[in-house]
């Protein structure tokens, strides 16, 4: 038995249709052509397939069990299709974002490193930057999309919330933490970096803090030109940084790092915004590697 692919469709749409006429419509082709097809289908199996009663078909049993194979037959064929076609069209061009430095750190940024490799005609252009330049270059155009930390910077864009970041206070040695415990924050060994304040205020008002330190957002000890090197700093006993937890994980882990905590346990938060511009969609290049940080995030928490 030598049963095509191609009858097998006309046939799966006739019993859809339950017709000649109705099939030959929905597949654009003509009447005789679908009842050509139906005969050879009957040919190869030395079945009748359909009973004609006036006007109307009615499907024998080899008829029905056919159906039943063919249905699963094209709809394997279908899939494999799309498989195929989709493989042979990668995605193309350029990617453009910009995140806050802390986003290096997190499982869903190197998830999505590890992946780009499978693309290998998207270029990736990723910028490391403070709020308000990730928020400035969004409004002007020169990202897809961003990560923005923090309060709402912009009525020009449209935020979605994407996780939620925490805040330590930590030094390598507990001396260094003192002047949080007794109020001495004259005393206190701020080291900063680019994009600090953000979390330093939040932090500091997390924990009723803001009013004797706000002093330090234009008097810190210790100026620092990435978050990299400011923990590496605080490591080797530079003062006090106030630095997204996740980034720390492995020092906190280690003890190369101490952190202050609060008698009351408070734990200083803020979200974290995927931001592009209103009223533009992604390209379908965008929309993937969006979609691929979406289900990192959604499947490492």
């Amino acid at each position: 038995m030598d049963i095509e692919l191609y009858g097998l469709r006309i046939f799966d749409q006739v019993m859809k249709q339950k017709s000649f006429s109705g099939a030959a419509r929905a597949l654009k082709l003509t009447q005789p052509t679908v009842s050509q097809q139906i005969a050879k289908l009957e040919r190869e199996m030395k079945q009748r397939l359909f009973e004609r009663v006036g006007h109307d078909i009615i499907p024998t049993q080899p008829a029905q069990t056919l159906f039943l194979f063919s249905s699963q037959m094209i709809e394997q064929m279908d899939e494999f299709t799309q498989q195929v076609q989709e493989s042979q069209s990668q995605p193309k061009g350029n990617i453009r974002y910009a995140m806050p430095e802390s986003c290096q750190w997190t499982p869903h940024y190197r998830k999505i490193m590890s992946q780009i490799a499978v693309f290998p005609d998207l270029k990736f252009e990723i910028e490391i930057l403070p709020n308000d330049l990730i928020a400035k270059g969004l409004v002007e155009g020169h990202y897809d999309f961003g990560f923005l930390t923090g309060e709402r910077l912009s009525p020009q864009l449209r935020f979605e919330k994407f996780s939620e970041e925490a805040y330590s206070a930590v030094a390598s040695r507990a001396e260094l933490l003192k002047p949080l415990q007794s109020g001495d924050v004259e005393n206190l060994r701020l080291v900063t970096y680019p994009g600090w304040e953000l979390f330093f205020t939040t932090w500091a008002k997390s924990h009723g803090l803001w009013k004797p330190l706000k002093d330090k957002l234009t008097k810190p000890t210790v100026r620092i030109g990435s978050l990299a090197g400011a923990i590496h700093a605080t490591q080797e006993g530079a003062g006090v940084a106030i630095i997204p937890t996740h980034c720390i994980a492995k020092e906190l882990a280690a003890k190369t790092l101490i952190e202050w905590k609060s008698s009351k346990g408070t734990i200083a938060s803020s979200p974290v915004y995927l931001a592009k511009r209103i009223g533009e969609n992604f390209p379908k290049r965008v929309e993937l590697v969006v979609n691929l940080l979406k289900q990192a995030k959604h499947s490492l928490g």
